[in-house]
């Protein structure tokens, strides 16, 4: 399929930063707030008119646990935007984000891992 619009140099711009900040995170939240705020930044910068906001807890752009299929969700607000429906149809922004979740959640996956192998490690007396 063709794309009529290609963000790759949008996506060159802040991927090896997101895999930095990605292997900084401590916890689920830290992952989940790095792929907030960083794909809301692609896609403002993609589509200043959807203007996509985070915040500490969530944003327009969210990671998904627990679903092979779907590895993230948008907000209604952006979801039904015409500009973006656009996007989606017309461009590679979303295998971008796609591609943006499954590093997301894979680094949860081993963070889970990392801490079980570290709860059993600890000494109770």
């Amino acid at each position: 399929m063709g794309y009529k619009k290609s963000f790759s140099e949008v996506d060159s711009k802040y991927w090896a930063d997101y895999k930095v900040r990605l292997s900084k995170a401590q916890g689920v939240q830290d992952v989940k707030k790095i792929f907030s705020m960083v794909i809301a930044d692609i896609v403002k910068e993609a589509e200043p008119d959807l203007n996509p906001i985070y915040t500490e807890f969530g944003g327009d752009f969210e990671l998904v646990l627990g679903n092979e299929e779907v590895k993230y969700k948008v907000s209604p607000k952006i979801d039904e935007d015409l500009n973006y429906r656009s996007l989606v149809e017309y461009s590679d922004l979303p295998a971008i984000i796609e591609r943006y979740a499954d590093m997301g959640v894979n680094k949860i996956i081993h963070l889970g891992t990392k801490e079980d192998a570290e709860n059993g490690k600890k000494i109770i007396h």
